[in-house]
């Protein structure tokens, strides 16, 4: 049975991973283009290398971000060569977005990063059960929960 000491000591320890998880997405990062990418930056590159030819409307939706906000960030990719706008030939009032041989380059770069994610997350857990996965995944789900259950902001 779990007693209010381990539940703090499982508090004390996600806390320091959520610190450590903020530290680690604030660092721009290059994915090989020479360009410093923000977290958001390259997450829209992943959100239009899967959608190729996608509107501002759906990327948007996709990234659960406002479609003003959504716009400034394909400027700021365009400036940098990661992202171009192209008419919809079959509507030429739609604008689409897909990513340049630059884009590209940063999106197979933060495949390659997750990739050495994944297998340093695989050394460092080892060999797991399904159902010590299905333990994890239930833990996981419980945070969420209460977080949900907190409401916004910090308490």
């Amino acid at each position: 049975m779990v007693g209010p000491s381990d539940l703090l000591k499982i508090s004390e320890a996600w806390i320091r991973v959520l610190n450590k998880m903020e530290a680690h997405e604030k660092s721009p990062r290059d994915f090989g283009t020479g360009d410093q990418l923000h977290c958001s930056e390259i997450h829209t590159v992943m959100a239009i290398g899967k959608n190729p030819d996608i509107n501002l409307t759906n990327l948007s939706l996709l990234l659960g971000i406002s479609k003003s906000a959504i716009s400034q960030m394909v400027s700021r990719l365009a400036k940098k060569d990661l992202v171009e706008k192209h008419r919809d030939p079959a509507n030429d009032k739609e604008v689409l977005i897909r990513l340049t041989p630059r884009g590209t380059i940063a999106y197979l770069g933060h495949e390659q990063h997750h990739a050495k994610i994944y297998a340093n997350m695989h050394r460092n857990v080892g060999d797991i059960s399904a159902d010590q996965v299905a333990l994890i995944l239930r833990f996981l789900a419980a945070i969420e929960k209460t977080i949900d259950e907190s409401g916004p902001g910090p308490d």
